[in-house]
C-alpha cells in the first residue's frame, strides 16, 4: 500500500498541462533513438530546397532546432489545439508562420492541407498522420517526403498495463509505402526500428501519458485506477517499467518534370550505420 503523499504525487502528475511534445524535462524516463539522424536527413534535403513545409511541428520543438539549415519562407502546420500557440510562439521569431490544420478532421475540407498545389519542393512530417494523396497534391514536381512515424505498435505494453487498446494499428511501415505508392511517389528509403522506453515510477510515466493521452485510457485517474498503479509502484520498485519504441521512415518523391535534370537524394552522405531494409 501506498501512502496519502505518493498518491497525491500521482494525482499532480495527471494535473499536469505540458507545453509541445517535450519530454526531455522527464527525470526518470529514457527513450531509444533510431539508428538513422533526423537532423542529418534533414540536412540533406534542405539544402537542395527552396520551400519547406513540417506537417505537424508540435510545439515546434524539433522544427526550431532545424532553423539554421531550413530556407526563408519555411511553413508548419499543427493539428492539436494545445500545441498551436506554443508552435506559433516558438517558430515566429525564425520566420516561420504556423497554420492550424488537422489532417484526421472528419470533414474532408478541413482535412485538406491549407496550402496550394505543387507549392512544397520538401515536406517533412515527424510523428503526424498524413494523407499520401495529399502529400502528391503539395509536393512541386520532383520534390520529396521525409517521414519518420510512430508504429501503431508503440508503447503496446502500456495499453496492456491499462488494458486500453490503441486506436492506430493500421500505422504500419507496410502501408505507409503502399499508400505512397498508391499515390503516385516513388519510395526511395523505408527503415523500421523497435528499441525501449524506460519509465523509472509512476510519476514519471503518468506525465509522460499527458503530453501522450491517447495512450492511455481516456478516464485515467490516480483514485480510480489505485490498484493497478500500486502494483505498477511494486514492480517499478524492482526495475524500470519498460515499454516498446516503434519508428518507421520513408523517403518519397514526386515525379520529375519530363526532360528534367534530377538530383538523386539517395546518393547524399547518410549515416554510416547499417539499417535494415524493409
Amino acid at each position: 500500500m501506498i501512502d496519502e503523499q505518493e498518491l497525491q504525487a500521482w494525482r499532480d502528475a495527471l494535473a499536469e498541462e505540458p507545453a509541445g511534445w517535450d519530454f526531455s524535462t522527464l527525470t526518470g524516463y529514457r527513450e531509444e533513438e533510431p539508428p538513422w539522424r533526423w537532423r542529418t536527413l534533414v540536412e540533406n534535403l534542405a539544402a537542395m530546397s527552396d520551400r519547406v513545409l513540417d506537417l505537424g511541428t508540435g510545439g515546434g520543438e524539433v522544427l526550431a532546432s532545424l532553423a539554421d539549415v531550413l530556407p526563408a519562407g519555411t511553413l508548419a502546420t499543427e493539428g492539436w489545439p494545445p500545441n498551436v500557440p506554443v508552435a506559433r510562439e516558438r517558430l515566429a521569431p525564425l520566420g516561420i508562420e504556423v497554420l492550424e490544420h488537422d489532417p484526421d478532421d472528419p470533414d474532408p475540407r478541413r482535412a485538406r492541407v491549407p496550402v496550394p498545389d505543387a507549392s512544397f519542393d520538401l515536406i517533412l512530417d515527424r510523428h503526424e498522420s498524413f494523407d499520401a494523396h495529399e502529400i502528391a497534391r503539395v509536393l512541386a514536381p520532383g520534390g520529396a517526403f521525409l517521414t519518420q512515424q510512430v508504429g501503431g505498435d508503440d508503447a503496446r505494453e502500456i495499453g496492456e498495463l491499462f488494458g486500453h487498446d490503441r486506436p492506430f494499428g493500421e500505422v504500419t511501415l507496410e502501408n505507409a509505402v503502399h499508400d505512397l505508392v498508391a499515390a503516385g511517389l516513388r519510395v526511395d528509403r523505408a527503415d523500421a526500428f523497435h528499441g525501449r522506453y524506460e519509465f523509472d515510477d509512476v510519476p514519471v510515466l503518468l506525465r509522460s501519458l499527458r503530453r501522450v493521452p491517447w495512450d492511455a485510457p481516456a478516464d485515467l485517474d490516480a483514485d480510480r485506477h489505485r490498484e493497478l498503479l500500486e502494483e505498477l509502484h511494486a514492480r517499478t520498485r524492482r526495475g524500470p517499467f519498460v515499454a516498446t519504441v516503434s519508428r518507421f521512415l520513408v523517403l518519397a518523391r514526386a515525379p520529375e518534370p519530363a526532360g528534367a535534370a534530377r538530383v538523386d537524394f539517395a546518393t547524399l552522405p547518410r549515416d554510416e550505420l547499417d539499417v535494415p531494409r524493409v
